[in-house]
């Protein structure tokens, strides 16, 4: 590792330039880490591809990894060059807990510019229940809590306040308060210019989610078809978010493979364990008319690819990573957890708030160790599909019996 600084020329420029030779192509170069991140001691690929400005392959460049987390002194980590696609790729590790910030440039030749990838930003953090001992992994979260920003403070502030209030019934106090908060993280990101503002959106998206939860209130009688069309709507934001923070599927856990062979058949068999001990604590009314197997369908359907989905890419895909990057791992996933939980307030059920909390635990833990959200998806649906579509209908079923 050398301590390198880069040309003082402007992106667009290259040494032929300085020669009063032009340039006649302009290039694009693109950086991602997968996953952005990781656990210590295990790999990061920063890759991307480099194309001219028509969008053609550029083969053969020298190009270079830069770390940039302090811009006066970018120090170069390795080199490499563009194989025959165009593509590349560099492969790192830590040993430490910590944050890093790479940008990846394209030196240029006689015919192509010089390049500039964004900056990619990659954290490493210790394994939640191994890699480190109790004392020393507790000692690291408390010393990352610091690194939580009064906005992101303030936030989870207004999250739990307006839950509290709909805990209490107030209604429209607890509206209120949420809908300040996606207020008030608009004026903060338009104020920090987007710099450290992706946690602060992730809970400007819970805040966003309860009000629009809330409009169940606004309708008569709750459908499966509304239940479409209201969670239906969270998609467009959480699209944007991950648009704009070019999160890969990896870094949304929308992973499959072999590891979904076990994992789904034992999310299932979770799921209807929650769902027992859930519909114990609430004893609710079913969301489908009848017991038949075309309702069950329809609703399989929903909880799976509207409720359990968007909620599961919420908490768990955009809120939880950025809460562990900021706070480590038992910090972040309790924060998520609490928050989780707080939002089954509506029920009014203090039961309720403890089992969504546990739920949020569970659901974190397992998501922070597989990185796999199809995974948890399966056990919120089945959780679902069983309290709202089977276990209400126990009761009648036995009598005709």
């Amino acid at each position: 590792m050398g301590s390198d600084r880069l040309p003082s020329s402007a992106p667009g420029r290259n040494f032929e330039q300085r020669r009063g030779r032009a340039v006649e192509t302009t290039t694009t170069i693109t950086a991602t880490a997968i996953p952005s991140q990781q656990l210590l001691g295990h790999n990061v690929t920063i890759g991307g591809h480099l194309t001219s400005g028509g969008g053609a392959d550029i083969v053969g460049v020298s190009v270079a990894l830069y770390n940039t987390d302090d811009p006066t002194n970018e120090v170069r980590i390795a080199t490499t060059i563009t194989d025959s696609s165009g593509n590349y790729h560099f492969t790192l590790t830590d040993s430490v807990a910590t944050t890093h910030r790479y940008t990846v440039y394209a030196r240029g030749q006689s015919t192509y510019s010089r390049a500039k990838s964004t900056e990619v930003l990659v954290a490493y953090h210790p394994s939640l229940l191994r890699d480190v001992s109790r004392a020393a992994l507790a000692h690291a979260s408390t010393l990352k809590v610091s690194n939580l920003a009064w906005y992101d403070l303030l936030a989870i502030f207004l999250i739990l306040a307006g839950e509290g209030l709909l805990f209490a019934g107030y209604l429209v106090a607890g509206v209120g308060v949420q809908a300040l908060n996606v207020v008030a993280v608009s004026v903060i990101v338009v104020a920090l210019h987007g710099e450290r503002v992706q946690l602060v959106q992730a809970l400007a998206l819970v805040s966003l989610f309860r009000v629009v939860n809330l409009s169940f209130a606004l309708v008569p009688t709750v459908t499966l078809y509304w239940l479409v069309a209201i969670y239906g709507v969270m998609f467009i934001p959480i699209i944007a978010v991950v648009a704009h923070r070019k999160l890969s599927r990896h870094d949304l856990g929308l992973t499959g493979g072999l590891q979904l062979t076990y994992l789904i058949p034992f999310g299932i068999l979770v799921g209807v364990e929650l769902a027992l001990i859930e519909y114990r604590i609430l004893a609710n009314p079913a969301l489908i008319p009848t017991y038949s197997l075309v309702w069950l369908v329809e609703l399989s359907l929903v909880m799976i690819f509207a409720v359990a989905l968007v909620e599961e890419l919420l908490f768990r895909a955009l809120l939880q990573p950025e809460l562990v990057v900021r706070s480590g791992p038992i910090v972040g996933i309790l924060i998520t957890s609490i928050i989780f939980g707080a939002m089954s307030s509506s029920f009014g059920n203090y039961y309720e708030l403890l089992f969504a909390f546990g739920v949020g635990l569970l659901f974190g833990v397992a998501f922070y160790k597989t990185k796999n959200l199809p995974f948890i998806v399966t056990m919120h649906a089945v959780n679902n599909i069983l309290l709202f579509g089977m276990l209400p209908f126990l009761p009648a079923l036995a009598v005709l019996r």
